[in-house]
């Protein structure tokens, strides 16, 4: 019996220590530093997206990144409530796969850490993702220079 106690004050220690959650602050909540090259980033990402990345033209910014909380109700996105994003709000025409134009819409675009992490309230895709981690996505050009 004297060997068994030590066991089960053991257990009852690790199965206490692992219903602890962490301090509130202890997750990121903010959304990093202003993204300076957004336009860039946002132009990479539509050529990485579209049908047909060459048709993209008529690209403006009507609201250039402003801090907002984060919606959370796209579960789609991996963000919890009280987080912070650059919010971005863009309108561009292309074409489709067809080679009809699809027309201008407002599009969302979200920033987090120097990186789009949502896209019309959607999860970006994750071939982009990993090319963001990784470095550029978009070698070579700067992530697309100019607005056709």
């Amino acid at each position: 019996m004297k060997r068994l106690l030590p066991v089960i004050l053991m257990l009852m220690l690790l199965i206490m220590s692992g219903c602890a959650t962490p301090p509130k602050d202890s997750f990121k909540t903010g959304c990093g530093p202003y993204p300076e090259n957004f336009e860039n980033m946002i132009i990479c990402y539509l050529k990485f997206k579209l049908e047909d990345p060459s048709s993209l033209k008529d690209f403006k910014v009507i609201k250039p990144p402003q801090k907002v909380k984060a919606d959370t109700y796209y579960d789609s996105i991996p963000l919890v409530p009280g987080d912070e994003v650059w919010e971005c709000f863009i309108v561009y025409d292309s074409k489709n796969r067809d080679g009809h134009p699809v027309g201008k819409d407002l599009h969302v675009v979200w920033f987090r850490d120097g990186n789009i992490v949502a896209f019309d309230y959607t999860d970006i895709e994750v071939d982009f993702r990993i090319k963001q981690r990784m470095g550029n996505p978009c070698p070579g050009d700067g992530g697309a220079k100019g607005n056709s």
